[in-house]
């Protein structure tokens, strides 16, 4: 009895461990309509469409740039990629956060000249 109820649990917690994988959104699906709009948002330079978009789907820049992926690439680099300029100045500051990227401009020198 211990056996068939150690054996049930087992199998129940390792059908939740299986990872989900890009084939398991349904291509009608919310999250998948988002995620293609960002891209092609991105795909087309469009800044204004790319941060209309990510705020309808309530997803913020920083997690946009952490953990969208199109084509393959991570966000930054498919803007790059498609020479997405507007797109890649303005999210910019949130990959620089990621790398740990610090400016520093002194102010006062630049106001006492």
């Amino acid at each position: 009895m211990k056996t068939a109820i150690l054996f049930a649990v087992s199998l129940a917690s390792a059908s939740l461990a299986v990872p989900a994988t890009a084939g398991d959104y349904q291509k009608d699906g919310y999250l998948y309509k988002a995620l293609v709009q960002v891209c092609t948002d991105t795909a087309e330079d469009d800044r204004l469409g790319l941060h209309k978009t990510l705020k309808s789907h309530y997803i913020s820049k920083q997690d946009a740039v952490e953990r969208i992926v199109c084509n393959g690439q991570q966000l930054m680099d498919f803007a790059r990629a498609n020479q997405a300029v507007k797109v890649t100045r303005m999210l910019q500051p949130y990959e620089d956060r990621i790398k740990g990227k610090v400016t520093i401009q002194d102010v006062a020198a630049s106001a006492a000249n």
